[in-house]
């Protein structure tokens, strides 16, 4: 198995568990998009730079504010689509 590989693995696992209710398949189409691939054709090395991204994206959201920005229900997972 090569590192990147290896890489991708452990950021979908990440991405698992930050999102325990999305299916697996729903994981790599959402992360797929966020490449702007299709998910039969996204390229591992796409699909690493795309979920270590988005990561670095939502830790740093995250991170920067205690204070919830918002307080309706569902806006956390919205949130996760962009």
């Amino acid at each position: 198995m090569t590192a990147d590989r290896s890489e991708l693995f452990a950021t979908l696992a990440e991405l698992s568990r930050k999102y325990p209710h999305w299916r697996f398949g729903q994981l790599v189409a959402n992360a797929a998009g966020w490449a702007d691939a299709d998910p039969w054709d996204v390229e591992d090395e796409q699909l690493l730079a795309a979920t270590a991204a988005h990561l670095e994206v939502e830790t740093t959201r995250n991170g920067e504010s205690s204070i919830p920005q918002h307080d309706e229900p569902g806006v956390e997972a919205a949130a996760a689509f962009h």
